[in-house]
């Protein structure tokens, strides 16, 4: 584990939309109609899902270091942080990400809910998100994204060529007890 600099200390669970049903009558249902319905279409099953009324505000996570001089209080091509700030529409932030370097952007809209797909059968609904015309790809997630003065105001978690999401820094703070100094 030569490439290892820390282990999972905390994070935030999250809070499945939709997901397949494990319920063991629904399952039956869903094999009874099947068996009915590949009578007629015979590459078509019945399923049924469940859903759930929550939404999540984070997707984050910390790391308890294996030793303090592994990282750097800087972050590469952008610097020192120079605090924690909130954010608008209309005002330049950027990030250094893995895949993508640096980019930067203008915020398009705050308060933003989506819905995100994690995996087949499996979508999750983020609500008070952050959207901005930044390209970001995966790889990227986890970057901090801060405004012209160096301060941060998100966590990225999903993007594109086109847009990148982030949660607020706000919220990120309050979830996982967190400060920056």
């Amino acid at each position: 584990m030569k490439d290892r600099i820390g282990v999972l200390y905390r994070y935030v669970p999250l809070i499945k939309s939709v997901t397949r049903s494990d319920c063991p009558v629904a399952s039956a249902i869903a094999r009874g109609s099947s068996m009915l319905l590949k009578l007629v279409k015979h590459d078509y099953e019945m399923r049924f899902y469940k859903s759930f009324a929550a939404e999540n505000i984070v997707d984050c996570a910390l790391a308890r270091l294996d030793s303090k001089d592994l990282v750097v209080n800087s972050i590469l091509e952008i610097g020192e942080i120079t605090g924690v700030a909130d954010i608008q529409p209309g005002k330049r932030v950027q990030k250094s990400g893995r895949t993508t370097g640096l980019t930067s952007g203008v915020v398009k809209s705050i308060g933003t809910t989506l819905q995100v797909e994690m995996k087949e059968d499996e979508k999750i609904w983020f609500s008070d998100q952050v959207v901005t015309d930044m390209p970001s790809q995966p790889g990227d997630s986890g970057a901090l994204v801060l405004d012209e003065a160096q301060k941060v105001v998100g966590l990225l978690f999903a993007g594109s060529d086109k847009l990148t999401i982030f949660n607020r820094i706000t919220n990120i703070v309050h979830k996982l007890g967190i400060e920056f100094v």
